[in-house]
This record gives structure tokens, sequence and C-alpha cells, in this order.
């Protein structure tokens, strides 16, 4: 054997210069490799985005009819209303700034026609706040501008109820509250109808103006059961909502309020939702590490072919002084190949088909099993990057310990190897 070492680049020459089909069986298995480099990529990233996509959805719909964070009336307090004084609008506003602040009320109600009756939960919220999630419910009708006194008795109901009932937009109904043992009576026009495909919401929840809400619980205009914080991130709801409290023990200890106000927020009376999509999470890692498996097997197999199909060549560089680790790079790198090769056609076919469903979501869902109409989609760029790097990284990873077995060969075995 030559007592000479070949140059250290040559390695990765020969590498992309090797035919990674040099026989049938060798095509097979590249083609095999990377197939499956590229489904396993794909399914990453269906996985990935679809569930970001969900989770989020679920989580702006219950944003959507339950705030991030809220001050809510004591139970015990002598009465259970919060008034919203300057002061305590401004301790708010410094302890969560950047938050839309919007005074709130709801009460349970019954809706009547001459055959049936159905009980609702009318929500309200000051006249100036952001209805864009309510106003993207509505498929029937319009949102009532609540501001203008002549949409002061409107009402908006949810579909479902409607149809219970027998009603449709422009018909007037007959609403009944219960308030401090009395019964008080109201006649409402229906402005609109929405359907948010939250089944539970749906059939319980109706929107009336905040004036409306307050004559009937018989308060002034400063008076009302929350105050609602909206516009939050949610990953910052819990820490936002102990800071707020502990602003509120403060002002109180210091006389700038008069009485504390709990502080509830959506990861408590959402607990069943979030705990649900929680559960999510661990079957993201299950996907990622059959996904994982799944490619190993195929570029280890593959590689091993590789190896085969080349035993003569590895005793000749051998031969020439080639040292292990020169033969340990010349079979990762070719492996690599297929990796790059299926990671290409993966993100193609993957992202291509991501931005499909996203625009044009053609995969429906069943709201009533899902919430959703159709299969989220959210792409977030650096995530698929982070996910190809990682990809990348476990591929490499992998081929470390099959590649010692080119290493391994003897160059004397070879003359005799077909």
């Amino acid at each position: 054997m030559s007592s000479k070492r070949l140059n250290p680049g040559v390695s990765s020459w020969i590498a992309q210069r090797l035919s990674l089909r040099s026989s049938a069986s060798g095509s097979a298995g590249v083609v095999t490799a990377i197939a499956g480099v590229a489904l396993a990529l794909m399914i990453l990233e269906f996985t990935l985005a679809i569930v970001v996509g969900f989770k989020n959805g679920i989580k702006e719909r219950l944003a959507g009819f339950d705030a991030e964070i809220s001050v809510v009336a004591a139970p015990t307090a002598h009465q259970s209303s919060v008034v919203v004084t300057p002061e305590l609008i401004a301790v708010i506003e410094e302890a969560v700034p950047g938050a839309e602040i919007a005074p709130a009320m709801r009460t349970p109600g019954l809706i009547k026609t001459d055959e049936d009756f159905e009980t609702v939960i009318f929500m309200a919220r000051d006249a100036t706040s952001d209805f864009t999630f309510e106003r993207g419910n509505i498929v029937e009708g319009s949102w009532p501008d609540y501001c203008a006194d002549s949409c002061r008795n409107d009402i908006v109901l949810s579909r479902a109820t409607a149809s219970a009932l027998g009603l449709s937009v422009g018909d007037k109904v007959y609403t009944t509250f219960f308030v401090d043992d009395a019964i008080k009576v109201r006649r409402n026009r229906i402005a609109g109808l929405f359907v948010s495909n939250f089944g539970e919401y749906d059939s319980t929840v109706a929107y009336a103006s905040l004036d409306a809400l307050q004559s009937v619980e018989g308060v002034d205009s400063l008076t009302v059961d929350r105050i609602d914080l909206r516009g939050l991130d949610f990953d910052s709801i819990a820490p936002v909502a102990e800071r707020l409290q502990k602003a509120m023990v403060d002002a109180a200890i210091s006389r700038h309020l008069s009485e504390i106000y709990p502080v509830d927020n959506i990861t408590r009376s959402g607990a069943l939702y979030f705990n649900w999509l929680s559960l999510l999470d661990t079957n993201v890692l299950v996907i990622f590490l059959l996904m994982l498996a799944v490619a190993a097997l195929t570029l280890i197999s593959s590689l091993f072919i590789l190896i085969l199909d080349h035993v003569p060549m590895i005793g000749t560089l051998r031969a020439l002084g080639a040292t292990k680790n020169q033969i340990r790079r010349i079979f990762i790198s070719m492996a690599m190949r297929l990796v790059g090769t299926g990671m290409i056609i993966g993100n193609v076919l993957g992202l291509g088909l991501l931005l499909l469903q996203s625009y044009t979501h053609i995969l429906p869902l069943d709201p009533e099993m899902y919430y959703l109409d159709a299969v989220p989609v959210e792409i977030h760029p650096w995530s698929m990057v982070l996910l190809n790097i990682g990809v990348i990284v476990a591929a490499w990873l992998i081929l470390i310990l099959p590649a010692r077995l080119a290493s391994s060969i003897d160059p004397a075995k070879t003359m005799n190897y077909e």
C-alpha cells in the first residue's frame, strides 16, 4: 500500500462526480431515499403549518367571544358591577399599555315567539369598540351601528337560534329579562344573523347594544359588569393579568381606587379549550419522531446500497492512501446529495400545497367537529427555515454511523468482491 495520503479535498471532488445510480439497485435506492426525504419533509411542514393555524384559529374565536383579559365584578361585593371611573381606566392603561379597553356587559335573556322560546346570553361592548370579529361572522343582514340611536334596540342572533325560532333578518321579537326578581320585556329588531362555527357559543350568544343592557339592568352609563381588554399577545396573557391585578391592589392600598376588582383571563375561562389545544403539541412531537424515523430508515438503506455498489472503488481509494475519514466524507456527501434533492422536492410540493390551501380553502372541515370550516394553514417563514435546518442536521447525524461501514472495508478483500 502506498504510504502517500490523498489530498484532503479530494473526497469532496470524488463525491461530486460519482454517479448515484451505478446499478439498478442503486437507482431504486436513490429514488426511495429522495421520495422518503421529500415525503417526510412535506408531512412535517403540513403538520407544523396546520397545527399552528388550527391553534391560532381556535384562539382567535375564543378571543372574539371572550376577551383576553377582563376586569370583572367581585362576586362578594355589595353590588355585582364595575364602575368605570377615570382612576380605574388610568390604572389599567398604565399596567396594560396598548390594549383595547372596552366596558362590556353580559345579561341572560329569553327570546320568545308565539310558538317557542330560546334562552341566550346577550353580550354588549362599548359602541366605539372594534367589532371586526363580529362583523366577520355575519352571514345575513348587517352589524348594527350601535353609535346611532336608531340601532339602540337592534340585536344580532346566531343563525342556529333564529332557525330554531323561525326568525329572520328584519323580524321584531320580544326579549324577556329577569332582573332582581322583576321581569322586564323589550321589543327588538333582528339586524343580522351570525355563524362562528363555535357550536356552544352559536347556540347561546346574542348581541345587543350596551345602552340597551344597561337600561335593562337599571344602571347608569358608567356601570357595567366587566371591562374587556383585547388585542394582547396570547403568550403574555397570564403574566399581564397578574401584573394588572397587582397594580389594582397597589392602587387600592394607596387609595387611588376605592375597590379592588378581580382580574380574569381567557386561559382560565377557556381552560377546557386551551388544555385540548395543548394536547396537539404531543401529537406534533409524535409525528415529527415518526417522520424522522421514516427518513432515517430510507437514508440508511440507500447509503448501504451506495456502499455495496462502490466496494471496488473503496478498495482502490484505500490502496491509494485515502483515510477512513475521507471515505466516510465521500459517502456522507453522496447521501447528502440525496437529502438535498429530496428537500427541494419536498419544499416545492409541501409549501406549494400549503399556499394553495391557504388561498383557496379547497380542503373543508366539519365545523361541528373542528370549529373551523376549512383546514387552517399558517406558514411562518422562519419556522420553515428552522425546520429545514433541523432536517439537514438530523440527516447528517443519522448518516455518520452507517458511513463508518464504508471506511472499515479492507482493501485486500475487495479484490475478490463482485
